[in-house]
């Protein structure tokens, strides 16, 4: 963490917030701050190689993994490249050279150090920060009996929009501060080890960094400490002399160098883990034989590296390298909130965060504030970003990855748990309290029959209505049978017809439906062969715009039941299904049987899920039940497999509102040697918008 942010940035900062840079080095830390104890929490849980990304993309999906995984790697890279930019400029003071093109050689040798292993880096890393943390104190101990208190005033003099955006251009000194949890597997005592240090390095970052800013702004000119690119050893010239200098100068080519290769460590391993979860080509998983580090994504990340200390502007660089990590702090944040609203059962950190949510909403709220502050360039470039691994995912990912996680689960429980409470009403009302048969040619009178009899089977007892409009002129008089009319008056239900020759069917069923407060409207679906296709697309036209329920029966004639298939084709059952399959199998004295096919590529996890909301189902049926839930890659078969015995099957839509009988379930239905009843709800209620949009992110 320790480098550029400390060593190149406060003379830029300086300019554009004047003394108040010492203000905002703090708040930056703070803002910092919630994404640590975050972080901290989420790496004791789970600490695999990855990271950031992979507690992102296990919280809430490999979407919005994607996209952190994309900012952590730009941010990390960006900063490696200001670092290695800012570390030529020091080189300066005892040589001259070309800048840009000895920042990109540094680069390759940095690329060539990592590639023999982390066991390595890690050895030089220690020595380097040492030695850094020693020169800083040392800077601060002498500088400060030489600052001059005119030198603070006026502390705002650029005001407070010039403090928040030098607060949100120094926010790049804290990147990495994190990044020991992309190293997790390789990290002894992980539960101890990185909570302590994480939260250890914000701790000192937060009193080292405004001190040494301090005593630079103390010590130094406005003139000669504004848009510096060396500021420590600007500021050091004031008071330690030309060997002094050469000392400071010394120390920062150190840290810059440590800062440098820092990034390439962590950065490297986040293309490692998304080709491990199958979000980047399998190429960048390879990992070298004798040195154990990811060889694939420190070569691509040595190229990045190389082409930007070539050709970005070193402020540009800060500001992109801060806008990223500023995007993925307030996920990172997100994160923590989905796992600890998920109550998952693996979910068991050694840290936890205090005070928990409240930093979590105070780092999510202030890292997206700070990203309006960092002007247009780098704003652009955290939306191109989105953007990016929006489409890298959906062209790239969607078809690979893995798409469980936390905000999934947690989604589908509420969800299940809404719609468990549905069915639960929807069963305990009973039958329906008027029901609308519809009887038209060419339906045969024997099906006719079934109609009303399905009807007999839905009806409330004592006090429901059935009523019969009939456009066939064959069975007038016939529909209802008398056998049919003594069992509805047995049942206490009231049984009126009507005769209709009119040629506006769907027009009066329409008005019939609004005016008389049906509430479920039953029909016969025939194929859509020829002869019959004005009466499908009639009857489509009542499905897509009845205010009631509807049940079309397909295929044979509904006799004895006893056994009745409910069927999921995709999200959780309409509650309605649940409630007409209970009334049925009730009358019936029949057994219910939810049949459910999952991906192949499915983790056991959803399986298990869909089995307990199956069980919650069964204790609100008044029947018996059983269940099948099997992975499967065809979907029509395997369903048609499981629902072999039934007498019975029930389709529909799964939770949302559907237009017309789709392609699926006819697939499904003409598969069956049973009858088939399609259940259609247009007054399903449908999760919030919020919610929606969140299940977008996660699918």
């Amino acid at each position: 963490m320790i480098g550029s942010g400390i060593f190149v940035l406060p003379g830029l900062a300086f300019k554009i917030a004047g003394p108040s840079v010492i203000l905002a080095f703090f708040l930056a830390g703070l803002v910092v701050l919630p994404a640590a104890i975050s972080q901290s929490e989420m790496a004791t849980a789970m600490p695999e190689a990855g990271g950031t990304y992979l507690y992102i993309d296990r919280a809430m999906g490999p979407l919005m993994g994607t996209i952190a995984g994309f900012g952590v790697w730009f941010s990390l890279v960006f900063k490696a490249s200001f670092a290695l930019v800012g570390l030529s400029a020091y080189l300066e003071f005892f040589v001259e050279h070309p800048e840009r093109p000895l920042a990109a050689v540094l680069a390759i040798l940095l690329v060539a150090l990592n590639l023999r292993g982390l066991h390595q880096t890690a050895k030089l890393q220690s020595i380097l920060v040492t030695i850094v943390l020693a020169l800083l104190a040392a800077f601060i101990i002498f500088g400060m009996p030489n600052t001059q208190p005119e030198r603070f005033e006026p502390f705002l003099s650029e005001g407070l929009q010039g403090l928040f955006s030098a607060t949100a251009v120094v926010f790049v000194s804290y990147i990495g501060v994190t990044k020991v949890a992309s190293v997790a597997e390789e990290v002894k005592r992980p539960g101890r080890n990185i909570p302590l240090s994480i939260l250890t390095s914000v701790g000192i970052a937060l009193v080292l960094y405004p001190a040494v800013v301090a005593v630079m702004v103390g010590v130094t000119p406005a003139a000669e400490l504004a848009g510096t690119e060396t500021p420590i050893l600007t500021a050091a010239a004031q008071f330690l002399g030309t060997y002094g200098q050469y000392i400071v100068a010394g120390v920062a080519v150190l840290a810059l160098l440590s800062m440098a290769n820092a990034g390439v460590i962590a950065s490297a391993r986040y293309p490692f883990a998304m080709a491990r979860n199958s979000l980047a080509p399998p190429f960048l998983a390879k990992i070298g034989k004798k040195s154990g580090a990811p060889v694939a994504g420190i070569t691509v990340t040595g190229i990045a590296l190389i082409l930007l200390v070539l050709f970005v502007p070193l402020i540009e660089l800060a500001k992109l390298a801060s806008a990223f990590q500023l995007l993925v702090f307030a996920l990172v944040n997100l994160a923590l909130i989905a796992f600890r609203e998920s109550h998952l059962d693996w979910y068991k950190p050694e840290f936890r965060s205090p005070f928990y949510p409240a930093p979590q909403v105070f780092g999510i709220v202030a890292s997206l504030l700070l990203l309006t502050q960092m002007g247009i360039v780098p704003l652009v470039g955290a939306i191109v970003l989105v953007f990016a691994g929006v489409g890298w995912y959906r062209v790239f990912g969607k078809s690979r990855a893995v798409k469980e996680s936390a905000a999934r689960d947690a989604l589908r429980l509420r969800e299940n748990a809404r719609l468990v409470q549905n069915s639960r009403d929807a069963v305990t009302t009973g039958g329906r309290k008027h029901v609308l048969v519809l009887i038209r040619r060419p339906t045969r009178p024997s099906r006719q029959q079934t109609l009303f009899r399905l009807a007999l089977r839905l009806t409330d007892a004592d006090g429901g209505r059935i009523h019969v409009i009939n456009f066939d002129a064959r069975t007038r008089g016939m529909i209802p049978t008398e056998a049919d009319l003594a069992r509805a008056e047995e049942l206490g239900i009231t049984v009126t017809t009507q005769q209709y020759t009119d040629e506006d069917r769907r027009g009066m069923v329409h008005l019939f439906v609004e005016r008389e407060g049906v509430d479920l409207f039953i029909a016969d679906l025939p194929q859509d062969v020829r002869a019959t296709r004005h009466v499908t697309r009639d009857l489509r036209w009542l499905r897509e715009n009845l205010v009631c329920d509807s049940v079309f029966l397909r295929n044979r004639s509904v006799e004895d039941i006893d056994r009745i298939a409910i069927l999921g084709t995709g999200g959780p059952y309409d509650p309605v299904k649940i409630g007409i399959a209970d009334h049925i199998a009730r009358y019936e004295d029949a057994s219910v049987r939810f049949v459910h096919v999952t991906p192949v590529d499915a983790p056991p996890a959803l399986a298990e899920s869909i089995h307990e909301y199956h069980e919650q189902l069964g204790e609100i049926l008044t029947v018996p039940w059983d269940d099948r839930v099997r992975p499967a890659d065809d979907l029509v078969k395997t369903l048609t497999r499981f629902s072999r015995g039934a007498n019975l099957v029930i389709l529909g839509a799964p939770s949302h509102r559907f237009h017309v009988v789709t392609d699926l379930a006819d697939r499904i239905a003409e598969s069956l040697d049973c009858p088939v009843l399609l259940v259609h709800t247009p007054t399903l209620e449908r999760p919030g918008l919020l919610t929606r949009g969140i299940q977008w992110l996660i699918n």
